[in-house]
Formats: C-alpha cells, structure tokens, sequence
C-alpha cells in the first residue's frame, strides 16, 4: 500500500503498488494538492519565458507528448495517465509538469534571447573511492519547486523527484545509477518525456544497457546525463537532433554542469549571459584539486561548494535537493535544499 510520510523536510512517496496504472493512480491520490501548485507554477513559467501566448497554447505544444510515451514504455504510459486521473490534472497539464525545460526549448523566443536572470542549475559528479563508484548532483532548479520536491521508492529503485513527475535521478536495484541537468537546445523537437527517459533507462541492469537507452531514446532537447555502476560510467550530452558520449572510464572523475564540454555538441545549445555554469563547473575543479571525496556522505557534504540559496517568493533558481548514490553498496543519501547544509536522509537498495 502507498505511504507519504516526511524524514528531516523530505517528503517520501513509497509506493508497492504494481507497476502501470495502480502505480500511478496512488502517486496521484496521495499528492493531488502538490500536483495542482506545480503545474501552476510551471504554467506560469512558460508563459513568461516563452512567446508561448496562453494556456491553451502550451497545452497544444505539450499534447503529441504523449503518444511519444506511449510508443516508448506501455507501461509507465499507463502509469502517468494513472498520476493525471488521481489527481484530476488533464494529461496534457501533467506533461507540462515533466516536461517543463524541454517545452521550454520548442519556444522560438527562447531560443532567440535565453532569460539572462535565469542562472540555471545542476551539478554532477562521478568520482571512483578507496570502496567503489560514487555518482550525485544538485538539483537546481526555479526556487519555487522546493516546496514540491519528493523522493519515491520503488521496490527497485530510488528515485529524487517533485510532485506528479515520473523520476528525475535515481538509483536502482542493480546499482546502476543516473543523474541529469538541463543543456538549453537550439534544436529542440518533440520528443520523450525526459522523465520517463530516466525511469527507461533505470530498467537496465548495467551502465552500458542504460546507456544504450539514452542513444536510442527519441529524445527532444537537452540534457546531459550520467549513467554509472560499480565498474563503468557514461556521459552523454544530447540536444533535439544529437547524441554523443563525451566521458567514460570508472577510473577518471567526471564533472559536468550546464554547458556543453564537447565542442560538437556545443554547437548546439546556448547558455544564457547570467549562468552559474562555469562558476560551479570551476568550483566542483576546485573541490577535486584539494582532494577528490572518498565516500557518499563527503560527496554529499561537498556539494554546499556549488550551492544556490533559495529567495523565497521567486522563481530564480536555487538548489532545491541534492542526490548522492554509492554504486557499490546500493546506498542514496537525499535532501531537500542544499546538501551540506541540510541533513541527508539514507535509502538503502
């Protein structure tokens, strides 16, 4: 039976239900209220960063998601539509709320003039310790999804999130693990539900298979992602026509923020005039070059280096949680706000 219960800030969404429709149907019940405020929120977003023009409007860009889902995983298909029924949030609203930086992307306004207070957000790091594979990232986004973020447990997997989105970053129970964070496309179509790309990619049972997931997913704008296990890692930058692996070898750390590292790649994305992504990119530099951490929890401390505060009452961008996985032990460390600053809460797999 689903629970939603809260450990140090952090509300946890466990759900043994099948996986489809049940699934989601409790997702939905269980966070019906959250659900409603972060479409609101996100609605409101498109339409200032976008030429978007009303609701309805995004609403027409976010429908031939969808089928995309459909035709990519039947089953977690099924269990969105099961999250938009419960919660009484249309299909098409729901995919808004997945989906928010990737429809963002589809705007020609967006692609011409990126909002230069939007700073942007995520850090990641992969780094091999003295006891195995270490993968984690901030998640930085509009400071107003903070009060939305969740962690939901699957019986196979960990999974950081917000309220009525599929899964973020996460961990599963083979201990392959997947971070992302946001490249802005100049490219961008039509394509999978980046979340739903992560929960896809977390079925596999080893890095090189979620990799393969990534090249072949009908992906629709940008994102970097990581996926790792005990004994591999892939980096893999993506925009709305392109897909390239740029970092690989578990014995190497592997840095990554909001910009593209590869120069083919680059070319393919914008970074707004007023983003932190070579601030942070420099400060993760540092961090390493005074010595590279050698567990989970000193990841998960190290992380207040690249921290962005909240401004309660605004959308700009703050880390609003954070998410660190050992590879070996199957071990997730979580929080809400900046890690570091706020205490971890421990999932084992």
């Amino acid at each position: 039976m689903a629970t939603l219960e809260t450990r140090a800030g952090l509300p946890i969404l466990k759900l043994d239900e099948a996986p489809g429709r049940p699934r989601g149907l409790a997702h939905g019940e269980l966070l019906k209220d959250a659900i409603h405020d972060i479409y609101a929120i996100r609605l409101e977003l498109m339409l200032d960063k976008t030429d978007m023009f009303d609701e309805a409007e995004v609403l027409r860009a976010a429908a031939p998601h969808l089928e995309i889902l459909r035709d990519f995983d039947a089953e977690l298909f099924e269990e969105f539509m099961g999250i938009s029924d419960a919660s009484g949030l249309s299909a098409e609203k729901l995919v808004v709320v997945n989906h928010y930086t990737d429809l963002r992307d589809l705007s020609q306004k967006h692609l011409e003039t990126l909002p230069p207070m939007d700073p942007g957000g995520c850090s990641v790091m992969f780094t091999p310790t003295h006891a195995g594979n270490v993968l984690g990232q901030t998640w930085d986004m509009h400071g107003s999804a903070q009060d939305h973020v969740i962690i939901i447990e699957l019986p196979d997997a960990v999974l950081f999130s917000i309220a009525g989105c599929l899964g973020m970053t996460g961990l599963n129970k083979h201990g392959v693990g997947m971070t992302i964070n946001n490249l802005n496309s100049i490219d961008a179509k039509y394509g999978i539900l980046w979340p739903a790309l992560v929960r896809g990619a977390l079925q596999s049972t080893t890095a090189a298979q979620a990799r393969d997931v990534v090249l072949n997913a009908p992906i629709g704008s940008g994102h970097h992602y990581v996926v790792a296990d005990k004994d591999e890692v892939f980096g893999i930058e993506t925009s709305g026509t392109k897909k390239k692996v740029i970092q690989e070898g578990a014995s190497h750390i592997h840095l990554h923020t909001n910009h593209c590292l590869d120069d083919e790649m680059a070319q393919t994305a914008r970074v707004p005039d007023e983003s932190t992504s070579m601030k942070r990119l420099a400060g993760l530099e540092n961090w390493v070059a005074g010595g590279a951490p050698q567990s989970a929890q000193a990841m998960f401390d190290g992380f207040t280096c690249v921290g962005m505060p909240r401004e309660i009452g605004s959308h700009k961008s703050a880390t609003c949680g954070a998410l660190v996985m050992d590879l070996v032990q199957k071990h997730a460390l979580a929080c809400v706000g900046i890690p570091g600053e706020n205490p971890a809460v421990a999932f084992q797999l």
